[in-house]
């Protein structure tokens, strides 16, 4: 059996140390130390947690997102984040423990909880030069563009940084900081020049309330024990944690429904409303539908014609069959979209905008009007210039989710086709995640079929993907009035400007269809309900979150 003990030589120091900084109360977190010492009479404490995924357990890497390792560390986990979001998407303290706003949002004072005795994994002690070298790293080697906006660091204390930011995009910083952005170990990092390939056992080392202890290569499991009683002044109410991987959500989902797992976590990949019938009428299984952040929606390549036309975008948004799409991703609780394409579950949503609808006679009368004409009488419409119109339809490559693309596929290019617009699937990029990949990056794309994620979604919402600037690598639409909308966004200086903004943007939308939505649905992360209480299911990222670690408890009797 391949089996890696990790760190064997350092347990017992990190384990002392841990028991030491667990009798460190924070006082920002008095008032949740308290509700969970109440809450502890309802249920003890979990001593192993088994969670599922299909991630790989490779890269094992504080630098890394991907694989197991990395998708866990979006819950706070191994990695000590600078901050969080709750089950209202709104942010909340970790080690950042407090900040401030200055300067017209030009700066920010942030404190972090360097004084509560919080140790790297390896015994080391975090400090603020651990916070100061952790956006210099982020920003000048790692090149991450979660902290882009900082231009520079300024030490105030042992506790205190100020942060020195472009545009005024104090808020944008902080918000788009949110899960994503992780505290690097000076001491081990600072000399790593390329973090993307480097694979040392230390690697792992963080200073979240896990650390990672084991790792079992035949059974595709990775363990994880808790560093002390409590962590930022919260009782931990789990102990251990092994996460497990497998090939397919069919081979998660029947692990959840035999108990083999406690709970699903896949971040932006909750199972399809297909496999709902495999877990309906399953005693203690919970399905975990919430409100889904995250959606499928259409890309237009704003560098081909004629989808840079916005006549033609009309009448793309104009033939689609909703009720089918919807159905098809969503199942019963598919839900037509409406055209601001943001979610109801997301800040600043607009509820006056209209749902989408399809008039095959109007998209029809649309093109006419614009030129496009069947002028050789094949059925198939021309350019207005008179030449072939043979339109590119790629779907996003995604392994677990492969049919369901090729079924939004087949839909798109069957409504187009009704109304004359003849379409080729991208049969290159259905089979070849390297070409797919390079015709994002060159905006090569013409229809694109693709999935915002949820964490996406959390600030930089849906529209990042069409959003013409290096921090997107998708986007190609640059209107001026769209780019405008997406900038002030970015840049906004609070939650009610932010909400102004993403109102804005959702009517710049209505009137110049930068992309379609294809529907609103719920997500699914199946969790059992006869083991543990105390689940908090995150709407769009399931029970897995940042609160699992502090309100789990076991049902008593």
């Amino acid at each position: 059996m391949k089996r890696r003990r990790v760190y064997s030589v350092l347990l017992s120091a990190v384990l002392s140390a841990g028991m030491a900084f667990g009798s460190i109360a924070a006082p920002a977190f008095a008032a949740e130390t308290e509700a969970v010492s109440e809450d502890a009479q309802k249920g003890g404490i979990v001593e192993e947690l088994r969670i599922g995924i299909t991630k790989d357990i490779e890269p094992r890497s504080l630098a890394s997102e991907q694989g197991q390792f990395g998708r866990m560390n979006y819950n706070a986990f191994c990695a000590g984040t600078m901050l969080t979001r709750d089950q209202n998407n709104e942010i909340q303290p970790n080690l950042m423990t407090d900040w401030e706003i200055q300067d017209d949002g030009s700066t920010i004072l942030a404190t972090f909880a360097t004084d509560q005795g919080i140790t790297w994994h390896d015994g080391e002690p975090f400090t603020i030069d651990d916070v100061i070298f952790s956006v210099d790293y982020m920003n000048n080697v790692m090149a991450s563009g979660y902290l882009s906006k900082v231009e520079s660091v300024e030490k105030v204390s042992d506790t205190q940084v100020k942060m020195h930011v472009k545009d005024k995009a104090a808020y944008f910083t902080l918000g788009n900081s949110a899960v994503f952005v992780r505290i690097f170990p000076k001491h081990i990092w600072e000399n790593i020049d390329d973090p993307s390939n480097y694979t040392g056992d230390d690697a792992t080392i963080g200073c979240g309330p896990y650390k990672l202890v084991d790792v079992d290569e035949d059974a595709r499991t990775m363990t994880y024990e808790a560093v002390g009683d409590t962590y930022l002044g919260k009782e931990l109410t789990v102990k251990k944690v092994v996460v497990r991987t497998y090939d397919s959500q069919d081979a998660l989902v029947m692990a959840v429904t035999t108990g083999e797992v406690d709970a699903m976590y896949d971040y932006s990949s909750p199972i399809s409303a297909t496999m709902l019938a495999s877990i309906s009428g399953v005693e203690n299984v919970d399905s975990g539908k919430s409100t889904n952040l995250g959606l499928f929606e259409i890309l237009f390549g704003f560098n081909k014609q004629p989808t840079d036309d916005v006549e033609f975008r009309k009448a793309v948004s104009l033939s689609l069959d909703y009720e089918l799409l919807a159905s098809t991703i969503g199942g019963e609780d598919g839900e037509i979209p409406g055209a601001g394409i943001l979610t109801p579950a997301s800040i600043g949503f607009d509820d006056s905008i209209a749902k989408l609808y399809q008039d095959t006679d109007e998209a029809q009368a649309v093109l006419e009007e614009a030129g496009y004409k069947d002028v050789d009488g094949d059925g198939y419409r021309e350019m207005p210039d008179g030449s072939e119109m043979n339109v590119l339809v790629t779907p996003q490559y995604n392994q677990t989710k492969a049919a369901l693309y090729q079924r939004l596929s087949e839909i798109v290019i069957d409504n187009l086709d009704a109304i004359g617009v003849k379409c080729t699937l991208d049969e290159e990029c259905v089979r070849n995640a390297e070409a797919e990949e390079k015709l994002r990056k060159e905006g090569a794309y013409e229809i694109y079929i693709g999935y915002a994620t949820q964490g996406v979604a959390y600030y930089k919402t849906a529209f990042l993907y069409m959003f013409d600037d290096p921090i997107s690598m998708w986007g190609t639409c640059s209107l001026e009035d769209f780019t405008a909308a997406y900038n002030h966004l970015l840049n906004a200086t609070g939650e009610e400007d932010y909400a102004a903004a993403a109102k804005e943007l959702q009517q710049v939308n209505v009137k110049e269809l930068v992309g379609v939505p294809l529907c609103w649905d719920k997500a699914y992360y199946p969790y059992r309900t006869d083991k543990y209480t105390g689940w908090v299911n995150y709407p769009g990222w399931g029970v897995i979150n940042p609160d699992t670690w502090y309100n789990l408890r076991t049902i008593e009797g």
